[in-house]
């Protein structure tokens, strides 16, 4: 029997059972159109770690997220990235932990293993509960409403969006643009109310990204330091452990209701 909670687990790829890359088809593309089976595994390959989220009681898929490891040479200097790709959480499940306090200690080995350059969460976002993760968790993050992206940081930017996503990435207006879709939610997922388009981030959000229905992608950064891992960290551990965080006109954990990025 379900019940109702999530547990988590990594592994690579290529060690996924036929069982689980099933069940993690069937979860995407209840959500997902424009996307094939074919686009799904082959996108899924080229990752290098998958977090598996399993209900504890029948073991039945109910989540996933995907990560990329590169690095690129901006400046002269190295600057390391970490990208998550497909991301989704059956909405039963929504508000659980077990995802985000399992990427937080797989993106804390990452930075450890590369501690004295620069290390950045790189992600594409099509809807704006995942630009939250940034907005809402992390000290140092662009683009945002409330400062402009600094120059090295933008060219850190432009690197990783231009390695991954050479014909899709358009640099002037700071979004994916893909010749032909490559995953749009189903109508009714991530809706955009009224009191929603009253936080500044994610009128942000709208503004910089307003094709995101036809799935455009803002490109983002977040930096990984100390004081990120600090905050994001103290947050997913204080929800794991089912104490509340100050509250605030969203959760400041806001989970992506569904996404994905290629």
């Amino acid at each position: 029997m379900r019940s109702g909670q999530l547990k988590a687990s990594v592994c690579p790829p290529a060690k996924l059972s036929a069982e689980a890359r099933d069940g993690m088809w069937s979860l995407f593309s209840r959500f997902y159109v424009s996307v094939t089976r074919e686009q799904f595994e082959s996108d899924l390959d080229k990752k290098h770690r998958v977090i598996v989220c399993r209900d504890s009681g029948d073991g039945s898929i109910q989540g996933f997220s995907t990560m990329k490891e590169f690095e690129a040479q901006i400046d002269g200097r190295t600057a390391m990235g970490i990208f998550s790709g497909d991301t989704i959480i059956d909405p039963r499940y929504w508000g659980q932990s077990a995802l985000q306090v399992t990427f937080y200690l797989e993106v804390l080995k990452f930075k450890l293993r590369h501690f004295w350059r620069p290390v950045f969460w790189f992600l594409i976002s099509k809807g704006f509960k995942t630009y939250l993760l940034l907005s809402r968790n992390f000290v140092e993050y662009w683009p945002r409403y409330d400062r402009p992206t600094p120059q090295w940081q933008g060219r850190v930017l432009d690197a990783f969006a231009t390695q991954l996503y050479p014909d899709a990435w358009r640099k002037e207006l700071g979004v994916m643009k893909f010749e032909q879709c490559v995953g749009a939610l189903r109508d009714g997922v991530a809706p955009i109310d009224t009191e929603a388009l009253a936080a500044p981030d994610i009128a942000f959000f709208l503004k910089k990204n307003p094709g995101h229905s036809q799935g455009d992608e803002l490109a983002c950064l977040g930096k990984l330091d100390l004081p990120n891992f600090l905050g994001y960290g103290w947050k997913a551990l204080r929800k794991a452990f089912g104490l509340s965080n100050r509250p605030r006109a969203l959760p400041a954990d806001a989970q992506p209701q569904a996404r994905t990025t290629r």
